[in-house]
């Protein structure tokens, strides 16, 4: 994890060069297509890039703005486990207006599948026992072989459950692509898999993470346990892991991933990388890690013809070399209920305008 930590250049520059990349990519190698929305696209295949999050760092891209508020409103309604799009009108955030119907419904999309995945089965009815273990209700008995047994299945909480209880397993793996409801949603998922991975650190970099983390939260005027670890390396007191231990400094490390099939480079993806780096640090924070990087998995990377001349114009901007973007959540927070948008503080953020171009609907 050492080359998480020794760097020439910090996480927020590190954020746009990486974002910029992926933008040449698809010039430098794109092919021409159609596409479902009939604006035409140039676009590449199969790219993954990495982002680092030590010193709480977020991937915010800075060379364009990216509009924080709905990118929050947005992850607090994935959180709550609904597709229906009311707490998103209610707090202005227009993004999923198009797709919605006259309800306001999406269907069974993202947070539904995150938070509350239906699970509904017809079985032997002498497998009954087996199944009400598993949490699933009986519905009805169909006749004296058969019964209906229902569950809702929380993706996200058993993440969370794994990583206090059994941090170093591999299947902590998260799914919106639900094959049999891809029918029933306005729009099936872009973003489709979350995986985590945990482990423990050694005490070297235990110590050079947790300090990572206690110079931002000082610069900033963030009070916690990091800016306190801070304040006894600066007066000289000998640390080592049973004093950590005592401040409530995590011992694991966190990485994520996501999985995405489709990608509008331009507007979702600065959305998308932003959006899963500070569901990372949530997920940190809740279960004892530290959060260290995040991987960005593209499938169909493209730029839509349409936004051409708004790239011409980010390509030519110069990189804000002070915008050094990081995220603070509230020590409160402990469990996934908790998470509020207008809860969540990002300093540090000093972006170039936001560069408006047209939404492919």
């Amino acid at each position: 994890m050492t080359s998480l930590l020794n760097k020439p250049f910090t996480n927020g520059l590190a954020t746009d060069y990486t974002y910029r990349s992926v933008i040449s990519r698809v010039q430098s190698e794109g092919m021409a297509s159609g596409d479902r929305t009939g604006t035409g696209t140039k676009g590449t295949c199969f790219l993954a890039t990495d982002y680092l999050l030590t010193g709480a760092s977020v991937p915010l891209v800075s060379s364009k703005k990216t509009n924080l508020k709905p990118l929050l409103v947005e992850l607090e309604w994935y959180l709550k486990g609904t597709g229906n799009i009311g707490f998103l009108k209610e707090h202005g955030v227009k993004i999923w207006d198009a797709w919605a119907d006259e309800n306001d419904d999406l269907g069974p999309v993202y947070g539904k599948q995150w938070r509350s995945l239906e699970d509904t089965r017809i079985i032997l009815s002498s497998d009954l026992q087996k199944y009400l273990k598993r949490g699933y209700l009986l519905e009805t008995e169909i006749d004296n072989k058969r019964s209906l047994v229902t569950r809702n299945v929380d993706q996200l909480a058993r993440i969370v459950d794994t990583l206090r209880t059994n941090p170093s397993d591999r299947r902590m793996l998260m799914s919106a692509w639900n094959v049999a409801q891809l029918e029933d949603m306005a729009l099936p998922p872009c973003h489709f898999a979350f995986y985590v991975w945990s482990r423990e650190l050694d005490f070297p970099t235990r110590l050079s993470m947790a300090s990572d983390v206690g110079r931002t939260h000082s610069q900033y005027g963030h009070e916690s346990m990091y800016s306190r670890l801070l304040e006894l390396l600066d007066t000289g007191t000998e640390i080592d892991d049973e004093l950590m231990d005592s401040l409530g400094i995590p011992k694991r490390v966190l990485c994520s991933s996501v999985m995405q099939r489709s990608v509008d480079v331009f507007v979702g993806m600065p959305f998308n990388i932003a959006g899963y780096g500070i569901l990372t640090h949530f997920i940190a924070q809740i279960t004892g890690h530290m959060a260290a990087s995040l991987t960005h998995y593209g499938c169909d990377i493209h730029l839509y013809d349409n936004h051409q001349k708004a790239v011409e114009e980010f390509q030519a901007r110069e990189i804000p070399k002070n915008s050094d973007p990081v995220v603070i959540l509230p020590e409160a927070w402990e469990e996934l209920d908790d998470f509020r948008w207008d809860g969540v503080v990002i300093e540090g953020y000093e972006p170039l305008p936001w560069i408006k171009v047209p939404v492919a609907v």
